[in-house]
């Protein structure tokens, strides 16, 4: 199986840099005997850095924007990998307007569509699993309603620049909702379950990524010095949660208003960074400022900085974050997708499309072995206006047109038309 990469995942208040590995161990996670080794240095091309760059971008923009929505005020999690994946592939089934919308959206305006598929083909073609102790499985998957008459071209290029599954679905199937969730339940070792609770009666494709992490920390907590805590979620109030406690060597510094500090997994190649604001400063004051450049020079003030003895605690987490993320695309500039207008012939030549909804789904848990996540993105694409009717009765009563023909070359033997079939007995 093939596997696609990205340096980012899963900010919770913290961003995760990470990149993808294979989707199959050679050894168990949790196995500690492991010699963790030195990182993988994974080399990629000038404009492969660009798009990953640009999925940094989106993803610090998508997530103040999920922000301004008053209901996402508590623990948020998302994978902008999974989301801008998504995306990715239903930009290769877009047209004109909808593409530019589309990939400004994406920070990738200033890219060919050839650039943006194959830098996941790099990555998919040169990852290899670079750590035993961390797993990272990421699907890919379209399902085709069987009213909808789809391009082999667009198919061909899912295939081909994403490893994508290829599978049919009947709206009219009861059945229907069950078996994606099935699929993304699978896909995330079960811990997205129950993702969808309908299908648009419009549907005719979707475009599903599934991305499943689980890290061993390099450096484990023991157990047995969690305690029950204070952990104030507001400077005079405090809630009771059970903080990890260990003194180990780890990257960190101060910058500004915050203290970072960069935490690994297994060998090195993955960690969670960890951004806390200083005690008189607001997590949103932090958020609000969140670029690329800052995200840039938080990298730099720790690769330049060497590991040292911390006293760390930190707190065990478990939780499940679900958004509809149509109302922030469309503030990033992707209104068009959802709307009439939309430009699809991509997909397919002779229907219009549009998309429906884009729906996230989150799961993290920290503790003192490590970190497991798991995200799942749905683009869902429905047909204009109702869409074409099915077909269940055909009453050839009016004048009609035939055609005589051979099926192997398309030679026409005979054609003509019937007006009036009174007199023809």
């Amino acid at each position: 199986m093939r596997t696609i990469a990205k340096s980012i995942l899963f900010p919770v208040y913290m961003v995760l840099p990470i990149l993808i590995s294979s989707c199959e161990m050679k050894h168990d996670v949790n196995d500690q005997t492991v010699d963790p080794g030195e990182p993988v240095n994974i080399p990629i091309e000038i404009h492969q850095k660009g798009v990953i760059d640009s999925a940094n971008c989106f993803a610090f923009d998508l997530y103040k924007t999920i922000l301004d929505d008053s209901e996402s005020k508590g623990n948020i999690i998302i994978s902008p990998f999974s989301i801008s994946c998504a995306l990715s592939m239903a930009l290769n089934g877009a047209m004109e307007e909808t593409y530019e919308a589309m990939s400004m959206t994406l920070g990738v305006e200033d890219k060919t569509l050839t650039q943006i598929n194959d830098t996941y083909l790099k990555l998919l073609n040169e990852m290899i699993p670079v750590d035993e102790r961390v797993l990272l499985e990421i699907t890919n998957s379209v399902w085709v309603e069987k009213r909808l008459i789809v391009r082999q071209e667009f198919i061909d290029d899912m295939v081909y620049w994403y490893n994508t599954e290829v599978l049919g679905i009947d709206i009219k199937d009861p059945d229907a909702v069950n078996k994606v969730n099935k699929w993304i339940a699978e896909k995330t070792h079960d811990k997205i379950t129950n993702m969808i609770d309908r299908l648009d009666p419009q549907l005719a494709l979707l475009l599903i990524n599934a991305v499943y992490f689980k890290g061993m920390w390099t450096y484990q907590f023991d157990a047995a010095n969690t305690e029950k805590e204070p952990f104030y979620i507001a400077p005079s109030v405090p809630v009771n949660a059970h903080m990890m406690h260990q003194t180990v060597n780890l990257k960190a510094a101060r910058v500004n208003n915050v203290t970072i500090v960069d935490i690994p997994y297994g060998r090195g190649n993955y960690s969670m960074l960890v951004v806390l604001p200083d005690e008189d400063v607001a997590l949103s004051d932090v958020t609000d400022a969140l670029t690329s450049t800052r995200w840039n020079n938080w990298l730099d003030y720790l690769s330049n900085a060497g590991a040292y003895g911390i006293e760390l605690s930190m707190p065990r987490f478990k939780y499940k974050f679900h958004k509809l993320l149509n109302t922030e695309l469309k503030k990033l500039g992707m209104g068009i997708a959802f709307s009439d207008t939309a430009n699809f012939h991509n997909i397919s030549s002779c229907q219009e499309l549009m998309i429906s909804r884009v729906i996230h789904e989150s799961f993290i848990e920290n503790n003192e072995e490590g970190t497991e996540a798991a995200a799942a993105t749905i683009v869902e694409i429905v047909f204009k206006s109702g869409g074409p009717p099915p077909i269940s009765r055909i009453e050839i009563n009016r004048p009609f047109l035939y055609f005589i023909h051979e099926n192997s070359t398309g030679t026409i033997l005979f054609m003509g038309q019937v007006i009036d079939p009174s007199d023809m007995n």
